[in-house]
């Protein structure tokens, strides 16, 4: 076996470092500044999860199922590119909740920048907890934080990538069925090459749900990665 080969893989926490790096260039920018995604306007601000530097928000975006009327709920929708994008695609409401001030404000400028205000709204709350108890959606998105750490105090912006123990991870997929609709999806965006697929099969076989794959797409941070969706149904 060759060494310098091995040498040249990347371990975990090459990719974790390698996804904080990611994050401290998005850092830099200090004024709110525009992108273009799938031929959109979008606006970012600062502190807020940005397309520019992360490839999986127009991944996600152009590959998450969307059915025509359906009504949606995303946590954590950052800038909300993927909530708005839905709704181009078909979707007839989005409910969007992040734990981050300045995303809910992002989400909110980029709302009314494309009139969506009839459509779609965003909460600040950590995942289900800005819900009404009889809400209920046709399915729930969240691009889900992949970087198992340890337990620790994280920002709000920093708490987009990487998740302790996997706690919100699990909290999501197993409190997920109590705010769907009869019949109602999960739909995780996650990476196998960043995350941990493991943990997630074990969530969602303790919720009494199964998992499949239904899209994946190579791409490239740091380092080469794979980004895919997986949906979830109660059995």
């Amino acid at each position: 076996m060759n060494v310098d080969k091995l040498k040249d893989v990347p371990t975990y926490e090459d990719y974790l470092s390698g996804t904080m790096q990611i994050l401290n260039d998005s850092k830099l920018e200090k004024e709110p500044y525009q992108i273009k995604l799938l031929g959109r306007e979008f606006q970012v601000l600062p502190n807020v999860f940005s397309p520019k530097y992360f490839n999986d928000s127009e991944i996600f975006s152009k590959h998450l199922p969307v059915t025509v009327g359906e009504e949606m709920l995303e946590i954590g929708p950052g800038t909300g590119v993927v909530s708005i994008t839905a709704i181009y695609r078909g979707a007839k409401k989005v409910v969007a909740i992040d734990i981050n001030p300045d995303a809910v404000k992002n989400t909110e400028i980029n709302i009314k920048k494309h009139h969506l205000e009839n459509r779609m709204e965003v909460r600040l709350g950590d995942i289900y907890d800005a819900l009404t108890k009889n809400e209920r959606f046709d399915s729930i998105f969240w691009n889900v934080p992949f970087g198992l750490v340890d337990e620790k105090e994280l920002s709000d912006l920093t708490k987009a990538i990487y998740d302790p123990g996997y706690k919100s991870t699990e909290r999501f997929i197993k409190e997920g069925h109590l705010h769907l609709k009869a019949g109602g999806k999960i739909l995780i965006g996650f990476s196998t090459t960043l995350g941990k697929l493991d943990l997630l099969k074990k969530f969602v076989e303790e919720a009494g749900m199964d998992m499949r794959l239904i899209y994946e797409e190579r791409s490239e941070e740091v380092h080469p990665v794979k980004f895919e969706i997986f949906e979830a149904k109660l059995k």
